[in-house]
C-alpha cells in the first residue's frame, strides 16, 4: 500500500508574491531513501460558472501570459488565506471580474489542480440567476472582456477547443454532474 512520505525539511527558495517555491526534502516510505523536491505554494483558487436568466454563461476573455493568447474562460481568483472563504472569494471575484451578482452561488465540486507541484485547491462554483449590478473593478494587470455565451453552445465549443482551459473544462463537468443529480 502506497503511504505517505515522512516530510523532513521545507525551505522556501523564492517568493513570488502569488506563490513561494519550496523546497522540501522527504523519505520515501517505501525504499527508506532520501529525495528532494520543489513545489509552488499557492493559496486557493476559485471558479464561478455564473448563469443568467437567459440560460447564458458569463464568461470572459482575458489574455494569458502562460500561454501568451487570449483565452475564453469563467470568472475567477485566488481566495485571501487571510480573510476569505472560497464562498465568498467567488463572490467577490464574479463581481469585481464581471460586475455580476448572483442569486443564488452553489459549490460543486474541488480539485488539486496539479499535486505533482501545486499545493493548492480549486473550488468550483455555479452561481444561479445572475444579473449585471455595477461596472467591472478590475486590478491593474487585467484585461478582461465579458462575453456571454448561451449555455447550448457550450459542447460546440469545448469541442472547436474554443474553450480549452483545463480548470474551466473542468467547472462545466461538475456543472453537468450537478444538473445530473438534479441540482
Amino acid at each position: 500500500m502506497i503511504r505517505d512520505w515522512e516530510i523532513l525539511s521545507r525551505e522556501q527558495v523564492e517568493d513570488f508574491g502569488i506563490f513561494q517555491i519550496q523546497k522540501k526534502r522527504g523519505r520515501s516510505p517505501r525504499t527508506g531513501e532520501i529525495s528532494e523536491a520543489l513545489s509552488a505554494q499557492f493559496s486557493d483558487w476559485v471558479l464561478v460558472l455564473a448563469l443568467t436568466s437567459q440560460n447564458e454563461v458569463v464568461m470572459v476573455n482575458q489574455y494569458r501570459h502562460g500561454v501568451e493568447q487570449v483565452c475564453l474562460e469563467l470568472p475567477g481568483g485566488l481566495v485571501d488565506p487571510n480573510d476569505d472563504s472560497p464562498d465568498v472569494s467567488a463572490d467577490r471575484e464574479l463581481l469585481e471580474e464581471t460586475g455580476y451578482k448572483a442569486g443564488k452561488l452553489t459549490c460543486t465540486g474541488e480539485c488539486f489542480p496539479q499535486p505533482a507541484i501545486l499545493s493548492n485547491k480549486c473550488y468550483f462554483y455555479l452561481a444561479e440567476d445572475t444579473v449585471s449590478v455595477q461596472a467591472q473593478e478590475l486590478d491593474a494587470g487585467e484585461d478582461i472582456e465579458i462575453v456571454k455565451v448561451p449555455l447550448k453552445s457550450i459542447p460546440a465549443r469545448i469541442a472547436s477547443r474554443e474553450i480549452n482551459h483545463g480548470m474551466v473544462l473542468l467547472a462545466f463537468f461538475f456543472y453537468e454532474m450537478h444538473r445530473s443529480k438534479g441540482g
